[in-house]
């Protein structure tokens, strides 16, 4: 291996002087992120700005076998930008561009760096939107979110695996399109082969393998990527909110899956009170008074008519709605107790990344860790209890867990997420988190909860018990990437 002086020299002559950083302060900063995973620095951090730039990186780390490890968001919640032996972070933040809007097949083409924000602006323009996970941090790329299968609000079918076709730098450095992007003489600008060729960029599938499957989850281990197209929804001509409150969450089960089945309404999901007064508190010290006001747990449910009668829409969907009420003794209303305003609030954040300076989830303490599981609805109030044993052992208080539940393709399964917040500068505090929530996790992993992001402290858990997976993902790991560089380390490759 070459002398770190001279790798520098050499990186600094593909992305430049000012774009090749090893200054301690930086690295301190990119060898952390908000999840609870130990510090680790990266050698260099490399900003780029193209595609090119990318593959002659990943080339030079497998001339010197040096660790490379892509990162594109400005924040982190699970470790997996954090380098495990050291290397090149390469940052791809500055990949901004949003490539294409198609219209007519409802997608967007954008690069790596592209945050939600800047996507929905763009898409806004077409009478489009993205599909987006609740209220996302404004630093984190649209891109990562998918690759990390973090779900969208909108339970549909349709919509629960957004990812079409992707541009990817392989662990060798070989340039590789998957699906319909794939297509035989494409050209070199992704955005033209729609133009260029009979290629609508909407078929995921292939070459060969379902690699949009493959590359989804594996922490950038499989390769970079620098474009891909995702689905898009149009902006509703009309759109409601209805909330349904429920003293338990045992008492929510059959309502969900009762609305899921009648396909009412489009984006649909729970939320306990911690997580409704961490979002709708509008001061910080206000958590506490409004989190004790609110219903234990709220079903949010949005109405939304587009472009084809869409008051014939609303005015079905609603009645629909208001059955499903009678039928279980329930009354959905636009309003929350002490916050009237709420359908008006969220309505506006809704579609957007959260805009505050600190984040929704470490709005109460200042920090914030979440276990996120896939479970049936009707397993998920035996979890929850579960978690609060688990946090009463360790004198936290129940009513300090968040929880959300996101419906994925109509209710065959849920996104759970449980939310605890701490004080980061609280040393023996940020240790006792660390403690629950590794405990909690094996608990939860026990009680066949279905951890589907084996992400940090969860890849011991969830690959011990997976029988033969393990040896073929690293059996797939040894022949894309031979010098082992894609961010060695992660999902215990």
């Amino acid at each position: 291996m070459a002398d770190l002086s001279d790798i520098k020299k050499e990186l600094e002559g593909i992305v430049g002087k000012g774009n090749c950083l090893d200054d301690e302060d930086v690295l301190g900063r990119y060898s952390r992120d908000a999840s609870l995973c130990p510090e680790r620095k990266p050698d260099f951090v490399v900003k780029v700005k193209n595609t090119a730039e990318v593959l002659k990186v990943v080339k030079l780390a497998n001339t010197h076998m040096i660790p490379v490890v892509p990162r594109s968001s400005g924040i982190g919640f699970y470790g997996n930008g954090i380098p495990e032996e050291g290397g090149i972070i390469i940052d791809l933040s500055g990949m901004k561009k949003v490539l294409k809007v198609d219209t007519r097949n409802k997608w967007v083409l954008i690069e790596p760096g592209v945050t939600f924000g800047e996507v929905q602006q763009e898409l806004k323009k077409h009478g489009f939107k993205a599909v987006n996970p609740l209220l996302p941090h404004k630093e984190k790329s649209v891109i990562t979110t998918a690759l990390e299968k973090e779900p969208g609000i909108s339970p549909k079918m349709h919509l629960d695996e957004p990812i079409l076709t992707m541009e990817v730098v392989m662990p060798t450095g070989d340039y590789f399109r998957t699906g319909s992007m794939a297509v035989p003489g494409a050209p070199a600008d992704p955005a033209a082969i729609p133009d260029e060729t009979y290629s609508d960029l909407c078929n995921s599938m292939g070459p060969g393998i379902d690699w949009w499957r493959l590359l989804t989850g594996s922490m950038g281990t499989f390769g970079i990527i620098t474009a891909m197209n995702l689905k898009t929804m149009p902006i509703p001509k009309m759109r409601r909110l209805f909330f349904i409150p429920f003293a338990k969450l045992e008492e929510a089960v059959e309502p969900m899956y009762r609305i899921q089945r009648k396909e009412i309404g489009n984006e649909c999901f729970i939320l306990n009170s911690q997580d409704l007064a961490l979002i709708l508190s509008e001061e910080k010290s206000e958590i506490e008074s409004v989190r004790k006001v609110l219903p234990p747990y709220v079903l949010t449910v949005a109405l939304d008519a587009g472009e084809w009668y869409p008051e014939e829409k609303m005015k079905y969907q609603k009645e629909a709605l208001f059955e499903v009420g009678r039928e279980f003794l329930l009354e959905p209303s636009n309003t929350l107790p002490y916050v009237p305003e709420a359908e008006t609030r969220l309505l506006n954040i809704l579609d957007q990344p959260w805009a505050g300076d600190e984040y929704w989830k470490f709005r109460y303490k200042g920090a914030g860790a979440s276990i996120i599981f896939l479970a049936p609805m009707r397993r998920i109030p035996e979890f929850i209890h579960l978690m609060q044993e688990k946090a009463a052992a360790y004198d936290y208080p129940s009513s300090d867990l968040g929880v959300y539940i996101q419906p994925k393709q109509r209710t065959h399964a849920c996104h759970v997420e449980i939310g605890m917040s701490y004080n980061p500068e609280d040393q023996a505090e940020k240790e006792k988190m660390k403690l629950l929530f590794d405990e909690s996790s094996e608990a939860l992993v026990n009680a066949g909860a279905f951890f589907y992001r084996p992400y940090g402290a969860w890849a011991q858990m969830v690959f011990s018990r997976t029988g033969n997976l393990d040896p073929v993902l690293k059996k797939v790991k040894g022949i894309l990437d031979p010098n082992n560089v894609m961010n060695p380390g992660k999902l215990g490759f």
